[in-house]
């Protein structure tokens, strides 16, 4: 008799065992599941708020494109010149190299005064935007400029300029580091003979 109470005590433990096994399972499944879904809603938190600010950079690295282009139309050089860092670089359509402040003041004042009608309008479009390090932008642009007058006084409908510039955070403000400016082909019309 002994040996069939031993037998059935070892029989009792192991179902004792056997049905914690399953709970305990369950238990380490929840919690890792628990882990996994707290892992991941702070992997879409911190995603999230990349996106965010980074969507807020590409906004204010396109603001200085617009800013410039707004400046421009209302002949105001000191605005057009702060967009750019105090030593930063632009070179014109025409080729002239200007670096820093004073000297993109001299030059971009008497360029609207000569150019721009009270017609002229100016807008950048095709923004392409590339972020090389986090405070850090490349812009590749098109800014077309209408009804601007050219050096002999006629009138210019549209003036496409290939508009290119390397943007950098300064503090909490992005500014222009260097510019380049090129004419671009002129769009095709009716009147251009194909060959």
């Amino acid at each position: 008799m002994t040996i069939q109470t031993k037998e059935m005590k070892a029989a009792q433990a192991y179902r004792a065992d056997s049905a914690q096994a399953p709970k305990s399972a369950v238990r380490g499944w929840m919690q890792r599941l628990g882990l996994t879904l707290f892992a991941f809603a702070l992997v879409i938190g911190v995603t999230g708020s990349a996106s965010a600010g980074q969507a807020q950079d590409e906004a204010a690295v396109r603001a200085l494109g617009d800013n410039f282009a707004k400046a421009f139309v209302q002949k105001n050089a000191e605005q057009r010149a702060s967009l750019f860092a105090q030593n930063g670089t632009f070179v014109t359509p025409v080729g002239d190299f200007l670096q820093g402040h004073a000297a993109m003041v001299k030059d971009f004042g008497p360029e609207a005064e000569q150019a721009v009608t009270p017609t002229t309008q100016a807008a950048l479009s095709n923004y392409r935007i590339r972020f090389i390090k986090p405070n850090v932008a490349v812009v590749d642009a098109l800014l077309t400029v209408h009804n601007v007058k050219a050096p002999d006084g006629k009138i210019i409908p549209e003036v496409p300029i290939n508009f290119f510039y390397v943007a950098a955070r300064h503090a909490n403000q992005w500014l222009i580091e260097d510019g380049r400016a090129h004419f671009a082909p002129a769009p095709a019309n009716g009147m251009t003979s194909k060959k």
